[in-house]
């Protein structure tokens, strides 16, 4: 129980118990008085009465003279008393105040203590030999002076966002440690401001956390550029199998019988199935590389769509899926990459088509508001889970309702490739979705 509610508390049973005894002693007012005047009538002490008066004053003086003496002594003490228990205090807190220097010096993660303009005081071992420094060579230089040539806009904006009390969360930027070494960090800071004396005056100060991330960046990028490799490879033999069974099927190598040309066709599906991903893969693999080229030009967005209608065309008529569009004259001159723009407006439309039923309506929409030029994807299929849609755009994700499909294939990439391809461009996608009713998927040039 914490000093304050103990006061509290016993300041409560004294003043309970000081009720209490008023209450009595002015109820046994007219007794006391009664007994003073006429004490023989009440009680027959064998003695003299005065005798008995006196006995009763004097044990009265006894107890007054002890409870003024009480009250003497704890006034005498109450300096005391009050130093021991701020020493008490003081101990625990000095304790506390230890372990947790003991907590922060040992901690595996670097953290750096930072003054009102970001410059660093007492780092702990882990800032150190993150940095590779003394702690002299580290003191009081600023912590964004560390920053790469490549973060130092970043590590500006930070600066301004510190100084202005705007916390920094797990934002990426580059290092330079004192032998040369670029690392990659995921820095988080935060500023306080409290009263550093009676007077009120304030003391600034900030914690910087990094977590070190340069191993992970690194074998994200050897497992990109594996995957770029590796589809670079599979491209060749895939278009020469497509090449070779589309001549199978002209007959220009001779006539194949029905059955035959069944076997092709699938084998040609596959095929064509297996082109998409790796082009997919490849596309994927620039934009985590930083090497997706964007080629802006004059567009028109009608265009885009028919064309992917028309590749779709089986699919919609097998399933006689209704094709609603709404171009309201827009879009025909927008300035952006035709070939990327038709990667997001192609996966977005065929998943749409794809985890729509039978008899559903898809409907492509172009508006033009304060918020940008806009393409709108409409579909009346199975919906997106509410639980995870906040997953949707992540990479290799498939919500549970399609994944039992198994006439429905697919690689959990789309959605991952048209957000990042959409906002590499400038332009950003949102979605509204509802399970078992349809989705709604808004991509803002």
């Amino acid at each position: 129980m914490s000093p304050i509610k103990l006061y509290t508390k016993h300041l409560l049973i004294t003043l309970i118990f000081l009720t209490g005894s008023l209450i009595v002693l002015f109820s046994s007012v007219n007794y006391i008085k009664n007994f003073l005047l006429e004490p023989a009538k009440y009680y027959d002490f064998g003695v003299p009465t005065t005798d008995a008066l006196f006995a009763v004053f004097l044990i009265l003086l006894i107890v007054l003279a002890v409870l003024v003496s009480y009250i003497f002594y704890l006034l005498l003490t109450f300096r005391s008393r009050f130093n021991v228990e701020v020493w008490g205090v003081t101990k625990s807190v000095s304790g506390s105040r230890e372990h947790f220097k003991q907590l922060y010096d040992n901690a595996p993660v670097p953290y750096l203590m930072l003054d009102k303009k970001g410059n660093i005081h007492d780092p702990n071992k882990s800032a150190l030999r993150f940095f590779g420094v003394l702690p002299e060579e580290i003191d009081n230089k600023n912590l964004f002076s560390y920053a790469s040539e490549e973060s130092k806009g970043d590590a500006e904006q930070f600066l301004e966002y510190y100084k202005k009390e705007v916390s920094v969360d797990r934002k990426e930027i580059q290092m330079v440690t004192k032998n040369g070494a670029v690392k990659s960090v995921l820095l988080s800071i935060f500023r306080m401001e409290y009263p550093s004396n009676p007077l009120g005056e304030s003391h600034i100060t900030g914690l910087a956390m990094m977590f070190d991330v340069t191993e992970q960046k690194l074998l994200s990028k050897t497992k990109t550029e594996f995957m770029s490799l590796a589809s670079h490879q599979l491209r060749a033999p895939l278009a020469t199998t497509k090449w070779y069974t589309e001549m199978l099927v002209s007959g220009e190598l001779g006539e194949v019988n029905q059955k035959q040309k069944e076997y092709i066709d699938k084998l040609n599906a596959v095929n064509r199935d297996m082109i998409d991903l790796v082009e997919v893969l490849l596309n994927v693999s620039r934009i985590e590389m930083g090497s997706l080229p964007i080629d802006l030009k004059t567009t028109n967005v009608e265009e885009i769509v028919e064309s992917i209608f028309t590749e779709l065309f089986s699919d919609t008529d097998k399933n006689n899926i209704q094709i609603v569009k709404k171009y309201n004259g827009l879009l025909s001159a927008a300035k952006t990459d035709p070939k990327l723009l038709r990667i997001v407006i192609q996966n977005l439309v065929t998943n749409a088509v794809k985890y729509t039923g039978n008899g559903g309506t898809v409907m492509v929409t172009f508006e033009d508001d304060d918020e940008g030029k806009k393409i709108i994807v409409t579909d009346t299929g199975m919906g997106i889970p509410k639980a995870e849609q906040e997953k949707i755009f992540s990479k290799l994700f498939r919500a549970d309702n399609v994944r039992t499909l198994s006439t429905v294939q697919g690689t959990g990439l789309g959605l991952y490739l048209v957000k990042s391809v959409i906002e590499s461009m400038g332009g950003s996608i949102s979605f509204v979705s509802e399970e078992n009713k349809g989705s709604e998927f808004t991509v803002t040039l």
